[in-house]
């Protein structure tokens, strides 16, 4: 069984978003919905509620405001952790965290991988952002926090860092520096999500990214590749790409 895990800021008889996996992960399931809607626990302290309180051999650790759009994904999921020696599934993430910068995607292409939809506000539409046109599962240090799936036995000796991260920030890269110890992460493209928010970069994830450089301060920069991204300036960014078709010009990092 999969068990899915959400940490809510939505009212209790919101149901839009179980509906969603309920009608797409095509497979046994169940649906923990954690309330936090004062935000006053942080994301760490819910996870770690939600994985004490999960039956499954795999949790999934998925943001509300992040919804399925294909049917299946589930026993897509699965097979991925036929690999025994896959700990942890992605749908973004990077195969190189530098230790000043510690914005996962400053990485740039070919080292970013995976692909997820975005609204943009401000033009009213929807974009795939592609980090990567390579649609290959790929191994990487750490990935993005609006979909995290990893084996349930794996929090018998890991678990959310809820005293060095305590807000809503590098939960994420956090657990994938955990996990890779013994175990590889993997971003895959057979999982498409639609995601309605993205991260800022704000005086709270600037401290968030302090502790989290001291913490792992001997294992940075960390990668998984024998390559080096180029300088800032000379690294290819994801391409947005609308849904009807138009395709932006490449900018670069």
């Amino acid at each position: 069984m999969i068990s899915v895990i959400v940490s809510s800021r939505q009212p209790p008889s919101w149901d839009f978003h179980e509906r969603n996996v309920r009608k797409t992960i095509g497979c046994d399931h169940e649906y923990i919905r954690i309330q936090n809607s004062d935000g006053k626990r942080g994301i760490c302290s819910v996870y770690n509620e939600g994985v004490a309180q999960a039956r499954g051999d795999l949790v999934v650790f998925v943001h509300e405001d992040a919804f399925f759009m294909e049917p299946g994904w589930g026993s897509v999921l699965r097979k991925k952790f036929d690999d025994p020696q896959t700990g942890l599934v992605g749908v973004a993430g990077t195969q190189y965290l530098f230790a000043d910068d510690l914005r996962w995607h400053i990485a740039g292409q070919p080292f970013i991988r995976g692909r997820v939809v975005h609204e943009v506000e401000s033009r009213s539409l929807f974009v795939m952002t592609v980090l990567s046109w390579d649609t290959a599962d790929a191994e990487v240090v750490a990935a993005d926090g609006l979909f995290l799936a990893v084996r349930k036995n794996l929090f018998e000796r890991i678990r959310f860092d809820e005293k060095t991260f305590q807000g809503f920030h590098f939960y994420d890269l956090d657990i994938c520096m955990q996990i890779r110890k013994t175990h590889r992460c993997i971003v895959t493209w057979d999982i498409l999500i639609k995601h309605y928010s993205t991260g800022r970069n704000d005086p709270v994830w600037h401290e968030a990214a302090a502790a989290f450089r001291e913490k792992y301060r001997g294992e940075l920069p960390a990668s998984c590749t024998n390559v080096i991204p180029p300088e800032p300036g000379k690294r290819m960014k994801a391409k947005d790409y609308d849904l009807k078709g138009k395709v932006p010009q490449t900018t670069i990092v």
